[in-house]
């Protein structure tokens, strides 16, 4: 990809709003959405090519071998939404409303980007989708002269189109003269994913692909939410997920919350954990290693040595380079827990179930783990084979974030 942040997009396969604030002021209301999509129990994700997507979001060369196999609304306000397990939780989506009135599309909530970016009546793809956000039928709709956004990524893959002022319901909070990106042209392996209507960006402080720079969604919505934060709680195999706005639901989760502050001037939900011990072995890995909290990424990624400690706890496992330096098992093996420890003292527990993500169409009674090598220096990734393990509070103002607990059998 050309930038690092070009890359956040690409939470579409593994896995954005600008507001203009106004005085009006309301009291504290409490909505939910909920999400009705049917869910193909049969299928099995690509992880190979989950893998090769993620790493391409995040800037890290994928291995050759591997290929491509503001508001109206001032304070006060709550709301959530859910988060539907899609295609064995290769994502999550949520029910999102744009224009006047609104339309509702199912758009992927994404902790790593930064733009709110749909499919419309102005997109030009060969494969009609079902669902697409039509501009000329909101009556608020209104074109940001001057404005444009593009996103390249580095198997060459793209998407393009403007920006329009307009409404977003999102939690059942509205948000209106918010920044819409409605594509143009989008490149025929981005449309290739028909469940996924657009993204919708939660980065921390990273600012959008639109030209000039215009206010982010979480810029617009810090100020009227009761308060300052949102949460996921992301489940396993199930729709019964959820994200919730301006307040923390406790029946969600068990124990106190334990925070963690963000890595000084990051632009992402980004933090240090200390330890890692997998789950029947004697001992801890004991160091410091930086990650990211994305939403929008499908695996797990961290650094080799850390990965192949977890594999050398199962004996099956094993590296294949013919694959790219994948990871798999045969898939009646049982992979051990896997503990993650912060600074704090809190640990989050991965089930190895969890971790194991997918079969391979290409090594019969093989599954590929959702824990996979991430060729950087400088960070990892805890997407949801992580977060659908943990209750993850993202709080805006005090520059931290949460994890606790939660009932995974529910």
């Amino acid at each position: 990809m050309a930038t690092l942040f070009l890359m956040l997009f690409m939470s579409i396969f593994s896995t954005f709003i600008h507001a203009i604030p106004t005085s009006t002021n309301h009291g504290i209301t409490r909505r939910s959405v909920t999400v009705g999509l049917s869910r193909n129990p049969a299928y099995a994700p690509n992880g190979p090519l989950q893998y090769s997507r993620a790493l391409k979001k995040w800037g890290v060369a994928v291995p050759e071998d591997v290929g491509d196999v503001t508001n109206s609304f001032q304070g006060g306000e709550t709301g959530d939404v859910n988060a539907a397990s899609i295609m064995g939780d290769r994502e999550y989506l949520s029910r999102v409303g744009f224009g006047t009135p609104f339309q509702y599309l199912n758009v992927d909530l994404d902790t790593g980007s930064a733009d709110v970016w749909v499919y419309s009546s102005e997109t030009k793809i060969k494969t009609p989708r079902e669902d697409i956000f039509v501009v000329e039928k909101s009556s608020t709709a209104e074109l940001i002269n001057g404005t444009t956004w593009m996103i390249t990524y580095g198997d060459g893959s793209f998407a393009w189109g403007h920006a329009f002022h307009d409404s977003i319901d999102i939690a059942g909070i509205p948000l209106h003269n918010a920044v819409v990106q409605s594509a143009v042209e989008v490149s025929q392996s981005l449309a290739a994913d028909k469940d996924i209507d657009g993204i919708f960006g939660l980065a921390y402080n990273l600012h959008s692909q639109v030209i000039p720079k215009q206010p982010t969604v979480l810029e617009a919505l810090k100020s009227h939410l009761a308060e300052p934060l949102f949460t996921a709680d992301l489940r396993y195999h199930s729709d019964e997920g959820a994200y919730t706005f301006g307040y923390i639901d406790s029946d969600r989760h068990i124990g106190e919350i334990k925070y963690t502050p963000l890595l000084p001037n990051s632009t992402f939900w980004e933090f240090n954990f200390t330890g890692l011990h997998v789950v029947g072995h004697n001992y801890w890995y004991i160091s410091q290693w930086r990650v990211i909290a994305d939403t929008g990424t499908t695996l797990m990624l961290l650094s080799p040595d850390i990965v192949d400690m977890y594999y050398s706890a199962v004996p099956t496992a094993r590296q294949d380079r013919a694959l790219g330096g994948l990871w798999h098992y045969p898939c009646n093996t049982t992979l051990p827990d896997f503990e993650i420890g912060l600074e704090n003292g809190w640990v989050a527990t991965v089930p190895g179930k969890y971790i194991n993500y997918t079969t391979l169409e290409d090594t019969p009674g093989h599954c590929m783990g959702g824990l996979q090598p991430f060729y950087s220096e400088d960070f990892g990734i805890l997407g949801d084979i992580f977060l659908k393990a943990v209750y993850t509070v993202f709080d805006m103002a005090g520059g931290r974030i949460g994890f606790a607990h939660k009932d995974l059998e529910l």
